[in-house]
């Protein structure tokens, strides 16, 4: 069984369904040295390394596993059970490792008969930020990892390691954003008000700085010492790719396996990391989706052509903006229809059930008319069913949007001048609709970051690595992929051809799932790039949105007099 699709790179700023995506003109790329970062090329010098750097009291930690409780994963997942949890201490500032009191890492496992496997797999679901105690069940939905040990990771800062809350306000402070599409001055400013407020809400938490990737590698090193390991195999999934190749750029001796699947460019900064994504979304709607429903017209009746999808989705969109339709639970406007579109983006999977969604907004657009007629309950809580079906999961905790903020705003340096992301959105938005011009809304412009600079990424004194990713990742664009691969000299790239979908292994391509369970598990390399075909998008008909869309039609019906 595919095991559930992992965090995503983020697109809707802070995960809200506000104005998505970051965007850069004049990109601020990883610097070609950080003061203090060491690159030991083998075990013996890492090893060294490791000792020079970590106080004695945090070394060689026995780790206490015990069930993990739902306050760590979740009601639904401990009742599932099976999952075990340990805490990891790690100094609250590596630049400082005596000060302080110590931060708590969380990692989780499956417990497993007989004697310990040989090699430990961490695992990290992107976000960044994304919380990954979960993602250890790998080792027991994919049959081929199953005398691996696969370790689960929360990252300081989120999930049920210690958190970063920014005072708990990140998330409402975004929902005040207004429609991205909207450019007056007035909205602009708004815009402005919102992100710094945002920004500000994170700069009295006293974690604020120390929530950045190269902390963040330090305590996955020190995992690995508590785990009794001399290397680490890696999958690593979207900014968990960003994160891998850190780890390897700045730990070369202790890489062992390192996969990573659906990859940003981790040449640059995150600002350039971003800047993909509004023109990668665009790609995936109108070169992916809109011909694929298209084909459907007969059933979903946006339009014959994926030009005339293209356009029905405009004419929602628009219409949307200037009259939300109140449906139970969730007041419909054009930025929450963008939200839900991106999200479907993600994986073909969503294609239908989101034109089901865009199939009964437009029936609720044609009853309702001008004149704001009333209609049927029966046909809004359907639509209304299918919007949450798509909508992102809310975050875990607030902990998972300010790590994201705070990551993606310490790790390089940002463009801070309102009046530069004005005219990025301006720029993007006329290209790129779907998601252009919600670069505006950049948290970052507004955020006081340290003088930290990652190392430049390279390949030098590492094994093969192996890359991951599909031709029109919404996410993490192919042309980032490729950047990072030409950067990572060893690395080897497994593109996956005519596929859109973020996440790859694991989900059910058994070539790309035989290509990367024999490396992680034998660590035979393919001796140069290699492609795989993608799994293709699911039929037109059928599916979980047929039964709701019965339903639309049903009401539709009944409130035929409306």
């Amino acid at each position: 069984m595919p095991h559930r699709r992992p965090a995503v790179l983020a697109t809707v700023s802070a995960f809200a369904l506000a104005g998505p995506l970051l965007m850069a003109v004049q990109p601020a790329g990883a610097q070609p040295s950080a003061p203090g970062v060491q690159r030991p090329a083998t075990v013996e010098e890492a090893q060294r390394e490791f000792e020079a750097r970590t106080p004695q009291r945090y070394r060689d930690q026995d780790l206490a596993w015990t069930p993990c409780t739902p306050a760590q994963i979740g009601v639904l997942n401990a009742l599932v059970g099976g999952l075990e949890c340990a805490q990891v201490a790690v100094p609250r500032d590596w630049n400082a490792p005596e000060e302080g009191d110590p931060l708590q890492v969380t990692i989780s496992r499956v417990p497993q008969a007989g004697p310990r496997p040989q090699r430990s797999i961490i695992t990290n679901p992107g976000g960044p930020g994304g919380a990954g105690l979960t993602l250890a069940t790998l080792g027991s939905s994919i049959p081929a990892l199953a005398a691996t040990e696969v370790i689960g990771l929360d990252v300081r800062g989120t999930g049920a390691s210690s958190p970063l809350t920014c005072g708990g306000d990140l998330t409402s402070a975004y929902g005040a954003l207004p429609d991205p599409h909207d450019r007056s001055p007035e909205a602009l400013a708004l815009t402005a008000k919102v992100v710094q407020a945002a920004a500000d809400a994170c700069a009295d938490d006293p974690l604020k700085d120390v929530v950045n990737t190269r902390q963040t590698v330090l305590d996955v090193d020190l995992v690995r010492d508590a785990l009794d390991r001399d290397t680490i195999d890696w999958v690593g999934y979207s900014g968990g790719t960003w994160l891998g190749t850190q780890f390897a750029t700045q730990l070369p001796g202790r890489v062992g396996r390192f996969v990573l699947d659906s990859t940003v460019d981790a040449t640059a900064g995150y600002e350039q990391v971003f800047s993909y994504q509004p023109m990668a979304f665009q790609r995936r709607f109108e070169q992916d989706y809109a011909p694929w429903v298209a084909a459907g017209n007969s059933v979903y009746g946006l339009g014959s052509t994926g030009e005339e999808v293209v356009a029905t989705y405009d004419r929602l969109r628009a219409d949307l903006a200037a009259r939300p339709l109140e449906i139970p639970g969730l007041p419909l406007d054009g930025t929450v229809l963008d939200a839900l579109v991106a999200q479907s983006m993600y994986s073909g999977s969503s294609f239908g059930q989101l034109s089901w969604l865009l199939s009964g907004v437009q029936l609720l657009h044609d009853l309702r008319g001008p004149a704001d007629a009333q209609a049927p309950a029966a046909l809004s809580s359907s639509v209304a069913a299918l919007a949450r079906a798509l909508a992102p999961a809310p975050s875990a905790a607030e902990s998972q949007t300010a790590t994201f903020a705070a990551t993606t705003c310490n790790d390089s340096p940002w463009n801070r001048s309102q009046e530069h992301w004005n005219a990025v959105g301006d720029e993007q938005g006329a290209k790129y609709p779907l998601l252009g011009y919600g670069q505006s809304a950049q948290i970052c412009a507004y955020w006081d970051r340290a003088d930290l600079r990652l190392p430049e990424v390279d390949g030098a004194d590492l094994p093969p690595l192996l890359i991951v990713q599909s031709r029109h990742d919404p996410a993490t664009a192919y042309e980032g992929a490729v950047k990072t691969h030409e950067a990572l000299g060893s690395s080897i790239l497994l593109t996956v051809e005519d596929e859109g979908d973020h996440g790859i292994y694991g989900m059910g391509n058994a070539c790309v799932d035989d290509v990367v369970d024999a490396f992680l598990t034998t660590g035979a390399a393919p001796a140069g790039d290699l492609s795989c075909e993608g799994v293709g998008l699911p039929p037109v008909t059928g599916g979980s949105g047929e039964d709701l869309l019965a339903k639309v039609l049903r009401a539709a019906r009944a409130g035929s007099s409306i």
